[in-house]
């Protein structure tokens, strides 16, 4: 394996990756929404440039009939680049399509038809190049991707929990007899056996399966995958009701709990990406992206998707993405939440468990995200951040601290603690009632009944124009022995709120959980640890 350097100076991403008959690689970045050419030959990089103005994603990228198409997003659009020239064409999408999606997720080159996979609405519309004009449009494709095409000019894909064959000439949709969920692209093989003459569609799950389909008999297999899985980097920590250790993975998701007394970890596979959790009145919630899903996880039971843990609501028609703060609020669950892609406006939602219903208050603080909950005397407090769904530019420029009353449902109260801060990403009570925040490097107290900040102290230097987002990095508790704990910046802290004395606990220190014992856990990339107080 060799380093070939960065791709284009100021791009952290590259989210697919294409080729030409010659061999040179063509890529789609973020933030910027680029496209760039690696040659081979010459071990140089091409930079062409933003394909859309404003929009930071190229999602999606293919190569045919000499051109590079480019999908980008957070708004849906596709654009025809010419290698040589660098030339740009936008290809205008259907007005619908356009209007009702945020991604072009996928896009796939075969013979003259380009196949566009769109989201949210999982919509695979076809383009043909010589008409110059979108002449289908096929629901519920999960993707990812179109197949090449195989025997009888066919291409395969998934849609609605089966495969389906596509004529690239008559543009028949014929559903094939295999099951499958999604897919994470295509390849042709050959195999032994009468069952699977001449070349045999493989794929792999999102779940890591391998399956093989023989579109001339019809046959299809699971294949063993005899490959040792690897460790995903920790995204959430929280304490469950049984007094466990819940941890939540990145990107592939899954749960893990940690049992401190016997020193035992069980996983628990199905689940998406948990942002936050919660112990409330036995169960773990947890808030799950994408779409803002909310699970609880009844530890007394055994661990079976979709009974235990069950899927209470989805946020994802209210705009909302990734419930990072969650708190009890008596009876109810209070949940704060990052809207989706390209737009601004966080909300707070209440649910109820003991009736199933909830209430949903966007734009709580107006065109700002809710990071961080608490609760106390029948009051609901949040910390907000300025950033939004990822794809836009904040338009507000300080975070607020707010109070809500959620059996009037009205915001009491609402204002700046710190002057300059971007963001509020954790809020504790100390034992006499005073609210204690935290920015991404200053704490703050909050006399809760006055309703003014009183102290503030910074903890870390920041500069918050290195920052393209802060959604949630600190993490702040009061503990029995009076002294404030806390995560910012990667470092483990104790701060005594009498002097506002502080020191360094741990270094290269990121998430937070606390478990009975008093004892800490934090997390390195995908590994768990545990401080002793």
């Amino acid at each position: 394996m060799e380093d070939l350097g960065q791709v284009i100076p100021g791009e952290s991403f590259i989210w697919r990756i294409t080729t030409d008959e010659g061999g040179r690689v063509y890529g789609g970045t973020y933030p910027s929404g680029k496209v760039f050419q690696y040659n081979p030959e010459t071990n140089t990089f091409r930079d062409y440039g933003q394909m859309v103005p404003g929009q930071q994603y190229v999602r999606s990228i293919t190569f045919g009939k000499g051109k590079v198409y480019a999908g980008t997003g957070t708004a849906s659009h596709i654009v025809k680049l010419d290698p040589e020239s660098g030339e740009k064409k936008e290809i205008p999408l259907p007005p619908d399509s356009a209007a009702n999606n945020q991604f072009v997720y996928d896009l796939d080159f075969e013979k003259n038809l380009l196949f566009a996979r769109l989201a949210p609405s999982k919509d695979l519309l076809v383009y043909d190049l010589k008409q110059k004009k979108w002449v289908d449009r096929i629901a519920d494709v999960p993707g990812l991707d179109v197949s090449s095409h195989g025997p009888e000019n066919k291409v395969y894909f998934v849609k609605s929990g089966q495969l389906y064959s596509y004529d690239l000439k008559t543009r028949k949709l014929e559903p094939q007899n295999f099951k499958i969920g999604n897919a994470r692209g295509f390849g042709w093989i050959h195999l032994d056996g009468p069952e699977y003459p001449g070349p045999s569609l493989i794929s792999i799950t999102f779940g890591g399966d391998f399956w093989t389909y023989n579109p001339i008999t019809g046959k299809g297999k699971w294949i063993p995958a005899d490959i040792e899985g690897q460790p995903v980097e920790i995204q959430s920590l929280g304490q469950g009701p049984d007094g466990n250790i819940y941890v939540g993975g990145y990107l592939n998701g899954g749960l893990a709990s940690y049992n401190p007394a016997a020193n035992k970890l069980t996983e628990y596979k199905g689940i998406g990406q948990i942002e936050g959790m919660k112990a409330f009145q036995g169960k773990l919630y947890m808030g799950v992206y994408s779409g803002a899903d909310i699970y609880s996880y009844d530890p007394g039971k055994s661990w079976n998707m979709n009974i235990n843990p069950v899927k209470h609501m989805s946020l994802k028609s209210n705009g909302q993405n990734r419930p990072f703060a969650m708190t009890s609020a008596g009876d109810q669950l209070a949940i704060g939440t990052v809207p989706d892609y390209g737009q601004l406006g966080g909300a707070l939602t209440t649910f109820a468990p003991q009736t199933g219903g909830y209430e949903v208050h966007r734009n709580i603080v107006q065109n700002q995200s809710v990071i961080s909950l608490n609760y106390r005397n029948g009051l609901i407090y949040g910390g907000t951040s300025v950033w939004g769904g990822l794809g836009v530019q904040p338009t507000e420029t300080e975070a607020k601290l707010f109070i809500w009353d959620p059996v009037h449902k009205v915001k009491v109260w609402e204002g700046v603690p710190i002057s300059g801060e971007k963001a509020i990403s954790a809020l504790t009570f100390d034992a006499d009632g005073n609210l204690w925040g935290l920015t991404a490097g200053k704490l703050f107290k909050f006399d809760t009944q006055s309703r003014q900040v009183v102290l503030t102290k910074e903890l870390f230097p920041v500069n918050w124009n290195d920052f393209s987002h802060y959604w949630r990095e600190g993490f702040l508790t009061y503990d029995e022995d009076g002294h404030l704990y806390g995560t910012a910046r990667g470092k483990l802290f104790k701060v005594d709120p009498q002097t506002l004395e502080w020191e360094v606990l741990v270094e290269n220190a990121y998430l937070f959980a606390e478990d009975r014992n008093g004892d800490f856990y934090f997390s390195r990339g995908s590994e768990l640890f545990k401080y002793d107080k």
